[in-house]
């Protein structure tokens, strides 16, 4: 008898997964992903709005292509989960299920840190860059603060790349001498799991670009012309900000999620206490060897997908192998002047997590221009 496999989000973790399903089981298997969006956009193209590179809604994926594999796309919000009926309600209809992968992300939460919603431009949005761009455009003077307003949030290198990409931008137009840019962020250092060598590499940047680098500076409130920690005041005629990040309302009320405000689940095979139930990328909470939560990244989600994928369908095979998520990953963090630093690191290495970062180049830019172009074109054609 084939089984129900239902996938809700369709992001890095969620297209992942079902792509390797559908690849692997028969037609009687039916495998469904629930998304609220028809269109997908990695999230790192967020960045090239930045400087004008891209435009707004450019080179969209269409989940609904994915009927044409044989996956069943359903664009709806989820508005229940029931793990232990196994039914979950999206829109108006119950949705049943044998197996459940939940890839719904994280969302942001901009009213967690006061001032935010009037005094801030959220720079992860899509059309807060765009907003960020058409200031940066007009820009001749003044302060621009980049704003980490809570811990954890996703891709750990992108408000550093932000900022140098806002910088390279600033001197293309050579005003750079004329406009101070900081950081200011809760973090002790860039990059914080992969140790303080890894951000000694990250601050040496912002150094050699004169970008001002503060720390250990957790946000009480942002102002019209300062942002208040609770150590200090800095001043600013510009704020953009990563907005707190939060697990979506739908997994709270299911009782997924532990004190940790994310879903736990067992780190090599991403389930959940909920058999038959898993969860992958942003949403979940999986910990490193010495406690901390593995970072939040679209490759880890991607890689995790593929192993839940994999364990899925090994169960119903009933072929006695079994897969594990290794905690490696790899992304590109870019410096400006389309260059960029591949950041490979194993996150579950002991007794501490394992990492290389490539000097910036344009070949390291390209790598990552073919890291989105390859999932791209394999997850929608």
């Amino acid at each position: 008898m084939g089984k129900n496999i239902l996938v809700l989000g369709g992001g890095f973790g969620g297209l992942a997964a079902a792509h390797t399903l559908r690849k692997e089981l028969g037609s009687e298997h039916k495998i469904t992903v629930v998304d609220q969006q028809q269109l997908f956009f990695m999230g790192l193209t967020k960045l090239w709005v930045l400087d004008g590179t891209r435009a707004v809604g450019e080179g969209p994926g269409n989940r609904t292509l994915l009927n044409k594999a044989g996956i069943d796309f359903i664009e709806a919000v989820v508005t229940s989960i029931d793990p232990k009926r196994k039914l979950v309600q999206v829109g108006k209809r119950n949705l049943g299920f044998d197996y459940l992968i939940i890839a719904l992300g994280a969302d942001y939460s901009p009213s967690a840190t006061v001032g935010f919603s009037k005094y801030a431009k959220n720079l992860y949005l899509e059309s807060g860059c765009a907003e960020i761009r058409d200031i940066l455009r007009s820009t001749v003077t003044g302060t621009i603060t980049i704003l980490v307003c809570g811990l954890p949030f996703k891709c750990p290198p992108a408000p550093y790349e932000a900022t140098l990409i806002i910088d390279a931008f600033l001197r293309k137009r050579g005003v750079r001498d004329n406009v101070k840019l900081q950081i200011i962020t809760p973090e002790p250092h860039p990059l914080t799991i992969l140790g303080a060598e890894a951000g000694k590499v990250v601050t040496n940047l912002l150094e050699e670009k004169k970008i001002e680098y503060h720390p250990s500076e957790k946000v009480k409130e942002i102002r019209p012309k300062s942002v208040l920690t609770e150590k200090a005041e800095f001043s600013h005629d510009l704020v953009f900000g990563v907005p707190v990040h939060v697990v979506p309302s739908v997994i709270r009320e299911a009782g997924l999620s532990d004190q940790s405000g994310w879903i736990p689940v067992d780190p090599k095979t991403l389930a959940t206490q909920c058999a038959g139930v898993y969860a992958i990328g942003d949403c979940a909470g999986p910990k490193t060897p010495k406690g901390p939560l593995l970072p939040r990244a679209g490759i880890l989600a991607e890689q995790q997908g593929k192993v839940v994928a994999g364990n899925l369908i090994h169960e119903i095979l009933g072929d006695g192998k079994s897969d594990m998520f290794d905690g490696k990953g790899v992304c590109f963090m870019e410096v400006g002047g389309d260059r960029a630093a591949p950041v490979r690191a194993n996150f579950y290495a002991e007794p501490n997590p394992k990492w290389e970062l490539t000097p910036p180049s344009e070949d390291g830019f390209l790598e990552k221009r073919r890291f989105l172009e390859e999932r791209m074109a394999a997850w929608f054609g």
